[in-house]
Order: structure tokens, then C-alpha cells, then sequence
């Protein structure tokens, strides 16, 4: 049982390292300019295509992890339940931020401004649990056939 917490705690602290780094450091290296559309705080496409690679890679790694940790499947699949709630309670406080707020960007804008002033497509918020979900379960599948 503590095994399993540990995977799990372990397995979320990574991915959340993880995403930290490579989304601040994919900001930094794109710029508001090609993360953001023209004038405007909603995500380019570009980025919307990031964030879905970067949460589906990231997810599958912390699925592996957590597999290799617990060597259980089924505390895999509870670390899957938990990412898939956290990942859409995310999103539904994302989805009540006022629609009708100010959109438009002047100029450079720092990473911590663009996390709470972006502006991103109902979809995202739909299919972002999804896939975190996903990719956790597998990530956890991948290393259990490493292992058999």
C-alpha cells in the first residue's frame, strides 16, 4: 500500500516538474508572438498542438514511472483516475473565466501573465483529460510489457 503512494505521489511530482519545465521553457523559446494569435491572448494553433503532445508524452512517462515504481497495474489505473480529475477539474475552472474579458495583448507578456490570461478552445478543456488519462494507462501498459 505505501508502495502505491509513493508510486503515485512520486509519478505526479515528475510530471508536474516535467510540464513546468518544458511548457516554460517552450514560451520562452517560441515567444508570445507564435503562442499567442495576433493582438490577441488565444493560443495559436501551434501551441494547442504542443500542449497535446507535450501532456499525452509527459502523462505516458509518468504512467511508466508510476508502473515501475509499483509494479501494480492497478494502482496505475488509480493514478490514471486521479490525472483524469485533476487534469478536468483544471479545465472546468479554466472554462468559467469570463468570456467577455479583455483579449487583447499589447506586447510582450510574461510566462505567468500568459498561464492566467490565455484563452483557449472549449475542445482543449474536453479532450485535455482524455488524454492525460490515456497516456498514463499507457505509459503503465508500455512498461508491463517491458517487464513480461
Amino acid at each position: 500500500m505505501l508502495k502505491s503512494i509513493i508510486a503515485i505521489i512520486v509519478s505526479y511530482a515528475v510530471m508536474f516538474l516535467l510540464f513546468m519545465a518544458i511548457f516554460t521553457g517552450s514560451y520562452i523559446a517560441l515567444g508570445p508572438e507564435r503562442v499567442f494569435q495576433t493582438d490577441s491572448y488565444e493560443v495559436s494553433n501551434l501551441w494547442l498542438a504542443l500542449t497535446l503532445i507535450i501532456s499525452f508524452i509527459g502523462c505516458i512517462l509518468a504512467g511508466y514511472l508510476c508502473a515501475a515504481i509499483s509494479k501494480s497495474w492497478r494502482t496505475c489505473q488509480v493514478f490514471a483516475v486521479i490525472i483524469f480529475l485533476l487534469t478536468l477539474l483544471s479545465c472546468i475552472s479554466a472554462m468559467k473565466r469570463n468570456p467577455d474579458a479583455p483579449n487583447i495583448r499589447a506586447g510582450d507578456v510574461s510566462y505567468l501573465d500568459a498561464i492566467s490570461l490565455a484563452v483557449t478552445p472549449l475542445w482543449l478543456h474536453l479532450v485535455n483529460p482524455v488524454i492525460s488519462g490515456a497516456g498514463v494507462l499507457l505509459g503503465a501498459r508500455m512498461k508491463r510489457r517491458g517487464n513480461a
